[in-house]
């Protein structure tokens, strides 16, 4: 009697856990479905912070906010815009936005990026505009391992550095007599460095030798660049950044002052060449290392009439370049913009191909790469979902452009000159950028997709 009494008591107990256990089941899910519901008018408050305002910054957030707004809903999103100019600096605009306690910080330029990363290590960043994350941030390869494009902190985002070896490809397809490459920089422009190394280590692989020329950056350049890039024996700057042998922090002390940069090696950059260069593009038959020996020659003959010498202008400078070169290259985002005007005069004269780093200079330049921001920005964009959808910001990694959506331009008023006709794969620069529209080239996000 017990033992029925026990097993009718079980059956009961079993009969009342499966009923629980349904119910529970179908609770979970109306739970998810409950909260989602319940958070139908979410919204993602996101602070833009521009270091420029320009065009290029503006396509670069368009394409970000049509990105975000196309995978959560643009009625979810809540951007806004902060932009430096002279009476905000980066750190003040930075400041402003986290007064509003945003859910991200979206950055175009290396300014704002750096202030950001300053300002908070708790609010997730995403970045663009950016040409080299890794001397950007500060970061350290250790036990000589390559860098797994991670930050290992609150920021991911998206390279503005165009592809470097297509640049070279693009110069060795429009140069008909390429012998040597002159490549320019200033010193306080580490970006410029930095993607000058790269183009150096293509042209070593194959077998082409380059010169740098050191062209000093005009005050306003300078001062525009001041608060972005290390700069050379200035105390209050980061070690500059080199794609050959990474960051140095190695610092030379000098006294008592042992400030991060002071005297280190890497601070400061003077003009190198390749290991081999000969002298120069041979003109008439000789080189112009024959030609320096000879006017040597006929310099001893005369007498000497002023012991100093004058400080190379920049037209002189150029002129070197064009001398010894049969191109020369800028990259992107050179902060010699202000003095292309000169430069490519007497290169176009010289009818020296000038392979320009982006558009913002190829009115001066034979050819250049076109690279569409607002993708860039989608691209960015693409990293921003993930961080909303609980992904670990440290663990996103760092990414590039896509190169097979560049644009081959060349400057048909150059190439007229030079008597040089592009194939089909070239568009006019003028023609192209006259019509084009930012974003038409970007495959968008549809909701049907993922249906």
């Amino acid at each position: 009697m017990k033992k029925r009494i026990i097993s009718v008591l079980l059956v009961g107990l079993l009969a009342v856990g499966l009923i629980a256990c349904q119910k529970n089941s179908k609770k979970e899910p109306e739970n998810v479905n409950n909260e989602e519901s319940s958070e139908e008018d979410f919204i993602y408050n996101i602070a833009a912070c521009l270091s420029e305002d320009n065009d290029y910054n503006r396509n670069l957030l368009k394409g970000f906010e049509d990105c975000v707004g196309d995978y959560v809903g643009a009625d979810h999103i809540k951007v806004t815009v902060y932009t430096t100019s002279e009476d905000m600096a980066s750190d003040d605009v930075v400041k402003k936005a986290l007064a509003t306690s945003p859910d991200m910080i979206f950055t175009a330029g290396k300014a704002t990026l750096t202030s950001a990363t300053t300002a908070t290590e708790a609010i997730p960043i995403v970045a663009t505009g950016i040409v080299d994350f890794k001397g950007t941030l500060r970061i350290t390869s250790l036990d000589g391992k390559s860098w797994d494009k991670t930050t290992g902190r609150n920021v991911t985002g998206v390279s503005s550095k165009p592809s470097i070896v297509d640049q070279v490809s693009l110069m060795i397809e429009s140069t008909k007599d390429l012998q040597t490459v002159g490549i320019l920089f200033s010193p306080e422009d580490t970006d410029a460095i930095y993607q000058n190394e790269i183009f150096e280590s293509y042209l070593d692989q194959a077998g082409i030798p380059w010169k740098e020329y050191l062209i000093p950056a005009s005050d306003s350049a300078i001062g525009g660049a001041e608060d972005q890039n290390s700069t050379a024996l200035t105390p209050s700057k980061y070690t500059a950044y080199s794609a050959k042998t990474g960051i140095d922090d190695t610092v030379i002390t000098l006294g008592d002052d042992s400030i991060l940069g002071l005297n280190s090696p890497s601070s400061t950059r003077v003009a190198e060449q390749s290991a081999f260069w000969t002298g120069g593009k041979t003109t008439s038959g000789r080189t112009l290392a024959d030609e320096a020996e000879i006017a040597e020659e006929e310099e001893l003959e005369e007498p000497e009439e002023s012991e100093s010498e004058e400080e190379p202008t920049l037209e002189s400078r150029i002129q070197d370049a064009c001398d010894e070169c049969s191109v020369i290259y800028i990259p992107f985002g050179s902060i010699l913009t202000d003095q292309m005007d000169v430069i490519g005069s007497i290169t176009t004269e010289s009818q020296v191909v000038v392979v320009a780093g982006d558009t913002t200079i190829a009115d001066n330049a034979l050819v250049t790469l076109f690279t569409d921001p607002y993708s860039l920005g989608y691209q960015a964009g693409k990293k921003a979902v993930r961080v909303f959808n609980g992904d670990d910001i440290a663990t996103i990694k760092i990414s590039n452009g896509d190169s097979d959506d560049d644009v081959k331009l060349y400057n048909g008023d150059i190439a007229e000159k030079y008597g040089i006709e592009f194939p089909k794969s070239f568009s006019e620069l003028k023609d192209f950028l006259s019509t084009y529209e930012y974003g038409s080239s970007t495959t968008r996000h549809s909701e049907s997709e993922e249906e």
